[in-house]
């Protein structure tokens, strides 16, 4: 079940991830550095505050729902209360922050405030879906996003509106989906079902994550501003690329399974038991680092070739730099928020995440002043991978105090060693470039993997094999 609900997420994320690379490739046709990195500067604000404002709803119900204490329209209409609620200062700083700054700022601010009701109104569906174990809607959703999203956005970038038509065109591309698919769901709105108790449980569950959210996308996208800041627009444009790249491939995968087993884990863990969770929890992290660890091992070797072949010739040589630092940092990231951090919110002891969220916050700031004005974007680079091996480490160790979860070592020094022989089998091919060659590379990368997987028996794959086609 975990390995074919795997699969539909993580074709969820494929195509919204090739509609992403593909996007990179267009938007840096169409923009300069220095516009994409105005839209990436909106684009970060919008998500910035999200994380910190709406993302602890989301999550909450991920973590209450499975369990079946609360009707379907309890849960929305206490849901829906919450985000019209929170929605109301947003808009009053909006409008403050208009008239303070002035006329210049109009759009940019205009549209940040569009582009946040996007990722509102997209994650909480996206969400709805997940939580209820419909992995089918989840997918047409999400990959319904993220056509329109390019669709839109390259039409209004190719008609010469420049970064604010991206904006607006990603924003559409997030409302449309996002509104037709879930209507269904909010039709069960009903403003007398508003639920204290469970608006109370989760703000004891979010709020904790909601700071969390916020520290961590200080640490996630601060290196943006900061470049723009210390050097120009248009280095952090450039970096936006690089990181980009890595995260629609690196990120991808690994929330895709993480939306495919955490509901469950929290059911067992809810219905059957610690023992039945921890069981599900170690096939879950088997199968999370066997796809996540020999990515980053790909991207890197791989991921120049790839860069000349898409990426916008302005933008290439900065992306090449990066794109080894920046596929590693984001694998850490996802490390912490999807294996080593999971024991505070299964444990319901969210403060451990905000501890480590702020400390990682600190040292990410102290280092990009310290590494950005002397090394530019690889600086920048550098100082996120170090934030977030340090975020990982922090919460192997906490977390394990709060609940104790799988780790093991065994099949994980499987998966390093048969990402070591894919490595070097694609050593000898990563200088040729050509989109034949491209597809070489990555028929090696994946072959060789496949073979050495077999051959160790990573999580069990023979009897898996002989079982289906026995």
């Amino acid at each position: 079940m975990l390995f074919k609900n795997s699969s539909i997420y993580v074709l969820a994320k494929a195509i919204p991830g090739l509609m992403a690379f593909t996007a990179l490739a267009v938007y840096t046709h169409l923009l300069t550095p220095q516009e994409y990195g105005i839209y990436t500067l909106i684009f970060s604000a919008a998500l910035f505050l999200h994380s910190a404002i709406f993302n602890w709803l989301p999550v909450g119900m991920m973590r209450f729902w499975p369990g079946g204490t609360y009707s379907d329209e309890a849960f929305i209409s206490t849901l829906g209360m919450l985000y019209i609620r929170l929605s109301i200062p947003v808009v009053i700083i909006a409008v403050l922050a208009i008239l303070i700054l002035g006329e210049d700022y109009v759009w940019p601010i205009m549209t940040g405030v569009l582009l946040l009701a996007g990722f509102a109104i997209l994650m909480i569906g996206q969400q709805l879906q997940s939580a209820q174990m419909l992995p089918n809607r989840y997918a047409v959703m999400t990959i319904s996003y993220s056509v329109l999203a390019l669709s839109l956005g390259a039409l209004l970038a190719y008609f010469g509106f420049g970064p604010i038509g991206v904006v607006v065109g990603v924003a559409s591309g997030m409302l449309i989906p996002a509104i037709i698919i879930s209507a269904k769901s909010w039709t069960l709105f009903d403003r007398s079902l508003y639920t204290p108790e469970l608006t109370q449980k989760l703000l004891m569950y979010g709020m904790p994550l909601a700071a969390s959210f916020f520290l961590d996308e200080i640490a996630n996208l601060s290196d943006r501003y900061m470049l723009a800041w210390l050097v120009d627009e248009a280095e952090a444009g450039k970096y936006a690329v690089g990181y980009d790249l890595a995260g629609n491939s690196i990120m991808m995968v690994m929330n895709a399974i993480n939306l495919a087993a955490y509901p469950m884990i929290v059911k067992l863990l809810d219905q059957k038991g610690k023992e039945a969770a921890l069981e599900y929890f170690n096939t879950y992290v088997i199968l999370l680092l066997g796809i996540s660890i020999p990515a980053v091992m790909g991207l890197s070797l791989v991921g120049p070739g790839l860069v000349d072949l898409m990426i916008g010739e302005e933008y290439r040589e900065s992306v090449i730099l990066v794109l080894p630092w920046v596929a590693s940092a984001l694998f850490f990231m996802g490390l912490g928020a999807f294996y080593f951090h999971l024991p505070f919110q299964l444990g319901n002891k969210n403060f451990g995440i905000f501890r480590i969220a702020a400390i990682t916050a600190v040292i990410n700031l102290g280092l990009n002043f310290l590494l950005i004005p002397r090394m530019g974007m690889h600086g920048a680079a550098i100082s996120t991978l170090l934030s977030f091996m340090l975020s990982s480490i922090l919460g192997y160790f906490w977390g394990r105090k709060v609940f104790p979860i799988p780790f093991p070592t065994r099949e994980i020094s499987k998966i390093i060693i048969a990402t070591l022989f894919m490595g070097g089998c694609l050593w000898f091919l990563k200088d040729l470039r050509g989109w034949h060659w491209l597809v070489v590379q990555l028929g090696v990368g994946l072959a060789s993997y496949g073979l050495a997987s077999y051959l160790l028996n990573i999580g069990g794959v023979k009897q898996v094999i002989a079982t289906r086609y026995a």
